[in-house]
């Protein structure tokens, strides 16, 4: 099995009603994609970061159903994806351990997550060792990143260290203890005898619904087409600015995925404060959509949108939809 934590650092001044749309909605996805269980997200408000843990049961879940759920592509990108105009985050990033035994006793409570870059195998074994007779911890799990598949921003650590405390109290006692002193810095481990080269910790609160809610329904095969529809609210003075991006860009990015524009309008000008620009895009697929995602990191067209017109974008949506009969789309 797979712990993972998606780690998603906040944009400046995101309201807190939009973070915590986002956490209701990464909390939840235990109820729709199958393979996935123990979800929870929470805000580490110090470090201005929203963790995301949860558990596959295997890493073809992890690196198939996932990926191409509806849930994980319409849903939770919404907040992730740069190109999105309700993203919130920056710089996400991915870390995860292989386990035998993910069951997770301690349902709910604060989870302190330490992810470490182990100088050797004899420094991470150190830190197992600590792992394995926590003192003052309610759970304690340690783990390399060893996970085959990863996305292309690759591992960011190599070692992550979950802790589980059942409520502030507790956890407080454990930091003001010897043990929690010591494993609360690269100095402190290294007085240990231990050398990690980089240490980041994030605490949040977590809570684990029960398996009767996790119960995920089966995701039916998905082959038929769907329009990507993205609607941004522009200043009017960038609207054209921001259309002509799109065209030279965005367009020419879904083009070369087979992703033709099928539509583009805006609001009439001077009729509002804000001008709205909706675009739609025809994708055979869903699967066809992820596939579409991996390329986006190493496309320059992408890359040039995202740095150039995204900051010219105050809010607005991205939607998938069905047609009700494909054959209707052009």
């Amino acid at each position: 099995m797979i712990r993972r934590f998606y780690v998603l650092p906040l944009m400046p001044g995101v309201p807190e009603a939009r973070v915590q749309e986002m956490i209701d909605v990464l909390s939840a996805a235990d109820r729709f994609i199958p393979g996935l269980s123990d979800s929870s997200a929470g805000w580490d408000h110090d470090a201005g970061t929203v963790v995301w843990e949860n558990t596959f049961v295997d890493e073809a879940s992890y690196s198939g159903p996932y990926m191409v759920h509806p849930y994980h592509i319409g849903a939770i990108d919404n907040y992730v994806m740069p190109d999105s105009p309700e993203c919130i985050t920056e710089n996400t990033y991915a870390t995860r351990y292989t386990t035998a035994d993910a069951a997770q006793q301690v349902r709910g409570g604060i989870r302190r997550v330490l992810l470490l870059n182990a100088g050797s195998d004899a420094d991470a074994s150190a830190v197992q060792a600590l792992a394995a007779q926590p003192q003052g911890m309610a759970g304690s799990a340690f783990g390399a990143d060893d996970v085959g598949w990863v996305s292309a921003k690759g591992r960011a650590w190599t070692h992550v260290w979950e802790q589980a405390f059942t409520d502030t109290a507790q956890l407080e006692g454990y930091l003001a203890g010897s043990d929690g002193r010591a494993c609360s810095s690269v100095e402190g481990l290294a007085g240990l005898g231990i050398n990690v080269g980089s240490l980041q910790i994030f605490t949040c609160p977590f809570g684990l619904s029960s398996e009767e809610q996790q119960a995920s329904p089966p995701t039916p095969p998905d082959t038929t087409p769907v329009q990507y529809s993205i609607t941004a609210r522009i200043d009017p003075a960038d609207a054209d600015t921001y259309v002509d991006l799109l065209e030279r860009h965005y367009d020419r990015f879904m083009e070369a995925g087979g992703c033709p524009l099928v539509h583009r309008g805006r609001t009439v000008d001077q009729g509002y404060l804000e001008i709205e620009v909706h675009s739609t895009w025809r994708i055979d697929s869903l699967a066809a959509y992820s596939d579409l995602r991996a390329t986006t990191i190493a496309d320059p067209n992408w890359k040039d949108f995202v740095a150039r017109a995204m900051p010219l974008v105050r809010g607005g949506t991205r939607r998938f939809h069905r047609a009700a009969d494909p054959s209707t789309l052009p």
